[in-house]
């Protein structure tokens, strides 16, 4: 199997892991244990960029579900087109319009986080591309296994914050 045209430079690629493995050590305690204060990364967002945002989140917890669903079914057809759907090749039209919230948030979130956000789009494009070309279902929880601990790293890293204040 070829994955590696999908994955990001080896230096990008452990940059990343290191910063997920840490994040998720962070996050993996009782909600309880943190205390009252958020040490989380705050971004500040207007209202528009807050609503794109958090609605890709929720999208990609929505295609999480799907290729889960469909993985266990053994219908990798929906594994791809679900994880196609959330992939970098299905937004390439906003990341190529300079007008779009994906670059006015850019501007406004730390350097590190698009990184994160780049990954994970590309890891759904390779989940997409194992289960059209392998249909290895071990190979496509692997894959997912990975890219949830991208949104573990990113939800213990970072919170979004209004900028109307």
């Amino acid at each position: 199997m070829k994955f590696a045209r999908f994955l990001p430079s080896t230096a990008t690629a452990a940059a990343i892991l290191l910063f997920a493995a840490a994040a998720a050590r962070a996050a993996d305690t009782p909600h309880g244990d943190h205390g009252s204060t958020d040490t989380r990364q705050a971004i500040t967002l207007d209202a528009g960029e807050k609503h794109f945002l958090l609605s890709e989140m929720r999208h990609f917890l929505v295609v999480v579900q799907r290729i889960v669903a469909a993985n266990q079914a053994g219908d990798m057809p929906a594994v791809a087109t679900a994880a196609a759907s959330a992939g970098l090749k299905a937004h390439q039209a906003d990341f190529a319009d300079p007008g779009s919230l994906v670059h006015s948030i850019r501007r406004k979130a730390p350097k590190e986080f698009f990184p994160l956000g780049k990954a994970t789009h590309e890891a759904f494009d390779e989940i997409a591309s194992v289960a059209t070309a392998h249909a290895d279902k071990d190979a496509v929880n692997r894959l997912l296994a990975d890219n949830l601990q991208r949104c573990v790293a990113c939800h213990a890293s970072y919170r979004i914050d209004d900028g109307h204040r």
